[in-house]
């Protein structure tokens, strides 16, 4: 029965959208991560075959942003009520903004990668990452609040929460162009353990 239990819940996780993310990033962090034991011709096969699952969740954000657009107008109607605590529905508001903006600038990037629009993919990907850094900082600063509202002992999930944002923010540190830091000091072994964990972590949370 247990058995039985699992594969459906499994079933219905892989039918929404943040579990079949979850899983490609964790299935490609898992693979750099076992390529780094490898002999250099079977790591790149190994790192070309990882880097379909990191373009798969690339296309599939595209059909996201529908979502992010209403999330932004929950945000507003909540304001319009008024919330009824101002620091967190700042953050939250603040969290929902940016990813809305990094959705359309990592569409206008992919589609220069692609070379269908005149623009520097490059510089459009790091305004990605600085935006994903942005909203991680964020969320670890509501979480860490969430978690001294609670205590300890009634927020397991925020901690969990944070210790995922946590290993994310230790790898998008490490991707920064420029030295702040530990930038560009960790080795790919290492980040993709922080990224292999906060994977794992958001899987798990799905369960």
């Amino acid at each position: 029965m247990e058995a039985l239990a699992m594969i459906e819940k499994t079933t219905q996780i892989m039918a929404q959208y943040a579990g079949r993310d979850k899983s490609l990033r964790s299935l490609y962090f898992g693979l750099i991560l076992y390529s780094t034991k490898l002999r250099r011709e079977k790591a790149a096969l190994l790192v070309a075959f990882a880097k379909q699952m990191s373009q798969t969740r690339l296309v599939l954000r595209q059909f996201n942003h529908f979502a992010m657009i209403q999330a932004c107008r929950n945000a507003y109607n909540t304001y319009v009520n008024g919330p009824t605590d101002r620091v967190e529905y700042a953050f939250v508001s603040g969290i929902t903004g940016i990813y809305t903006v990094y959705g359309v600038v990592e569409l206008l990037a992919w589609l220069a990668d692609a070379k269908l629009i005149a623009m520097d993919a490059g510089r459009l990907f790091k305004y990605c990452l600085y935006m994903w850094i942005s909203a991680l900082i964020c969320g670890i600063i509501k979480t860490a609040r969430q978690i001294m509202k609670k205590g300890l002992r009634k927020s397991k999930d925020e901690q969990l929460t944070l210790a995922s944002l946590g290993s994310d923010f230790i790898s998008a540190i490490n991707s920064l162009p420029f030295n702040i830091l530990w930038a560009g000091k960790l080795s790919t072994r290492t980040t993709a353990t922080f990224s292999l964990i906060a994977s794992v972590i958001g899987l798990y949370k799905l369960y």
